[in-house]
C-alpha cells in the first residue's frame, strides 16, 4: 500500500523517485519551497529530455492516476517544451523552463525535504531565470524571488 501524502507536490515527487527519474522541481511549488506564499495547486517539474527519463516520468504519473500519461507516447514528450497531465491539480512536464534546461538546473538544484520526500528543486537564479517570460505574473515572481535573494545574501 503506497503511502498517503498530504501535498501533492510530496507525492508527485514521492512517486517519480521511486521510479528515479531525472526532474527539478521549478514553478510555483518550487517557490513555495524556498518561501514564498505563492498559491498554485499544479506542480511543475523540469525533466532530463531523454526518452528513457520520459518513460520513468510518465510511468510515476501513471501510478498515481494521472489521465493521459499512460497514454503518451515519451518519444513525443521528450519533443515538446511542455506537456500537461491531468486535470487540475496537474503536472506540466517541461523540458525546458523558457530558457532552463534540466542538465543545468540540476547542477545548481537545492534539495528540499517535504513530508520526508527529498526533491530536488531549481535554484533561486534558475527559477529567476525559467520567470523571464514577460508574463506579468512571471514578473511579480522574479520581484518575490529576487527579494528571496537578498535576504539569503
Amino acid at each position: 500500500m503506497r503511502r498517503r501524502y498530504e501535498t501533492r507536490t510530496a507525492e508527485v515527487c514521492a512517486a517519480l523517485n521511486r521510479h528515479h527519474a531525472k526532474y527539478v522541481l521549478v514553478g510555483a511549488a518550487a517557490m513555495q519551497l524556498w518561501g514564498t506564499t505563492r498559491a498554485t495547486r499544479d506542480v511543475d517539474i523540469l525533466v532530463d529530455a531523454s526518452v528513457e527519463n520520459v518513460r520513468r516520468v510518465l510511468a510515476a504519473l501513471g501510478q498515481l492516476g494521472f489521465g493521459l500519461a499512460d497514454g503518451l507516447l515519451a518519444e513525443e514528450v521528450a519533443r515538446r517544451p511542455v506537456t500537461i497531465v491531468g486535470d487540475m491539480p496537474n503536472v506540466d512536464i517541461l523540458t525546458v523552463a523558457w530558457s532552463v534546461r534540466y542538465g543545468e538546473a540540476h547542477k545548481a538544484a537545492s534539495t528540499f525535504e517535504v513530508e520526508g520526500v527529498e526533491i530536488p528543486t531549481a535554484s533561486l537564479d534558475d527559477l529567476i531565470r525559467s520567470k523571464r517570460t514577460g508574463r506579468l505574473q512571471d514578473a511579480a515572481d522574479i520581484e518575490v524571488l529576487e527579494e528571496i535573494k537578498r535576504l539569503r545574501g
